[in-house]
């Protein structure tokens, strides 16, 4: 680069931006001499494309308005700018998308960068979405003379891979990820004809009170069998169906279809007055007026009361919840469902939400269970957060609880109810109903008498 780097100041409209990329990639991949520079300079031979794409953009266009968004999109660019310094070309590639163009960099060198670019964007301030500010990056190194459009196209692919594990990843392409991509392409095709065709079923989990061994609950769980490719992770195809738009109706069947196996609970089980079904929710939800009112149709259409029906909301949407948000909570509070907080301890917010937020229960991440059982230390931990969870005057249900000495800890320290393998596996709804009848006859000890506990799986 000459001892300087290039800025396209100005965003740029796609495909416009596309054809200046297209240019300056040709003019990275020309041979160094051409640019007046010998090839035993120091620095690691080769180039790196790096593709940088901005996590929940929509929330945060939403959250702020276009006209903030814009500034956020600046304020990544002149960042990103002055952490790359001389050694790149920084432009805007994408609405939410930059490219960083690098001369002297091996696969090493790019992974840096990228890591650095990462560290550096969780720092941009965003207003209510700061939590929640972060990048996945692509990238690909080339040789001197390769052509520029392929290297942006797999650049773009190794993009794609990095959004496909979650935000803010950072992958480096190689080859087997265009046939990962093409598999991902038919995944999103078949996922968005099952959820119209109401392909994808529901399995049913347990939620055991600590305190009385009996089951208060279970949580629904969408699960999508592939007729070519068998079951997919959920953690594959949730995050697909909202990048495609479809998790509206994808959480729309699984209520409905929750809601009718409870009404057939209900009427055929003497189960405990406050049995309740869970039913995860995707917080672009709550951003639509009229979510509430389809909740209050599809406990009418069933016959359900509303305060069988608990929905979960990840930490993250109620961090970076607005007014709006809001608005939905409070409604759907004043219409007698239940309200969680799901997978709490993975958000990076402070936890002052708690008690502005009008929910009842708190479900806190397997990922702070740990090895409670054997690790003090870990012990201590979890049990100041229980006890934080219990000045805000909620009710806390522990996640992923696997032995029975895991859930006798976690009892002694406070919390309500547990949910994991120990109790069951998510089921079917015909084996869910077999093991209620058994939990019925039989149920668990309090587990506040000992260590001693059936476990069903």
């Amino acid at each position: 680069m000459n001892g300087k780097y290039w800025i396209l100041a100005a965003p740029l409209i796609w495909p416009d931006n596309r054809r200046g990329l297209t240019l300056e990639v040709e003019r990275l991949l020309q041979p160094d001499l051409e640019h007046g520079r010998a090839p035993d300079q120091e620095g690691p031979d080769g180039r790196a494309l790096l593709l940088v794409s901005l996590d929940a953009y929509p929330r945060i266009t939403y959250n702020l308005g276009q006209a903030q968004a814009d500034l956020v999109l600046d304020e990544v660019q002149r960042t990103l700018t002055e952490f790359v310094g001389e050694n790149g070309l920084v432009l805007r590639s994408g609405q939410d998308e930059f490219a960083v163009l690098l001369r002297r960099a091996d696969a090493n060198e790019a992974r840096r960068v990228a890591l650095g670019i990462q560290g550096r964007a969780r720092g941009v301030e965003c207003g209510l979405t700061r939590p929640l500010l972060s990048v996945s990056v692509g990238a690909r190194t080339a040789d001197a003379g390769e052509g520029a459009e392929e290297v942006i196209a797999t650049a773009g692919v190794a993009l794609e891979a990095a959004k496909a594990g979650g935000r803010g990843k950072l992958k480096l392409f190689e080859p087997f990820m265009l046939d990962a991509l093409e598999v991902r392409h038919r995944l999103s095709s078949d996922l968005a004809e099952a959820v119209r065709e109401g392909a994808l079923t529901v399995a049913y989990q347990p939620i055991v009170s600590l305190k009385t061994g009996r089951v208060q609950g279970v949580e629904a769980l969408a699960r999508w069998a592939h007729p070519a490719l068998g079951p997919i992770r959920p953690d594959e195809f949730l995050p697909l169906a909202e990048e495609l738009g479809i998790a509206g109706e994808l959480d729309h069947h699984v209520l409905t279809t929750a809601l009718a196996q409870t009404r057939t609970w209900l009427r055929d089980l003497p189960l405990e007055p406050d049995f309740s079904v869970s039913v995860n929710i995707t917080a672009s939800q709550l951003a639509h007026l009229e979510y509430i009112d389809g909740v209050r149709r599809a406990l009418s259409e069933a016959g359900v009361p509303a305060g069988a029906l608990v929905l979960e909301i990840t930490e993250a949407s109620f961090v970076a919840g607005d007014d709006v948000d809001t608005y939905s909570l409070l409604g759907l509070r004043r219409l007698g469902v239940g309200l969680d907080i799901d997978d709490f301890g993975t958000g990076y917010s402070s936890i002052s939400y708690l008690r502005r937020l009008p929910v009842n229960r708190v479900k806190i991440d397997r990922s702070l269970l740990g090895d409670v059982a054997e690790d003090p230390a870990q012990r201590r931990f979890l049990g100041a957060v229980l006890r934080l969870v219990e000045a805000c005057g909620l009710s806390v249900v522990m996640e992923g609880i696997e032995t029975a000495e895991q859930a006798l800890v976690v009892a002694e320290l406070g919390a309500d109810a547990g949910q994991g393998y120990h109790f069951s596996r998510p089921l079917p709804a015909e084996q869910m109903t077999a093991f209620l009848e058994d939990a019925l006859d039989h149920p668990l000890a309090p587990f506040s008498e000992g260590p001693e506990r059936s476990a069903r799986r």
